[in-house]
């Protein structure tokens, strides 16, 4: 049995034209079910991860870097890829002189400023 099933879409011209037009500008798409299905997909992780998830815009050449690493086995996906960099960035020592330098504005200015470092339960994120 096939694992993938059929299904009919009815769609206004207006949304099609969107459509062909994404796809004519974006070549890591094939064709129409390719998008619609990573469309629904993010869709629906999106309503029900909401809290978990953040919709960002990356210029087209880190997307097509990105596309690159993770076809060469480099990432397991697009997520995975920016994830790493965020772990990255917000090292152990980074967060460290954030929270010092907000305690530094807290002071300078007179107001309280929250500072997180980033830890659950006493322990710093790898």
């Amino acid at each position: 049995m096939d694992e993938n099933e059929r299904i009919t879409l009815r769609l206004e011209r207006e949304n099609l034209e969107l459509i062909d037009q994404f796809l004519s500008t974006n070549p890591s798409y094939k064709n129409r079910s390719q998008l619609c299905r990573d469309a629904v997909q993010s869709f629906i992780e999106s309503v029900t991860q909401g809290g978990n998830t953040v919709q960002i815009r990356v210029p087209r050449y880190y997307l097509e870097l990105i596309d690159a690493l993770v076809a060469d086995g480099y990432f397991l996906s697009r997520e995975h890829a920016i994830v790493r960099c965020v772990e990255e960035w917000f090292d152990k020592d980074r967060v460290k002189e954030i929270g010092e330098h907000r305690k530094e504005i807290g002071k300078a200015t007179g107001k309280v400023m929250s500072v997180s470092t980033g830890e659950r339960d006493g322990v710093i994120p790898p």
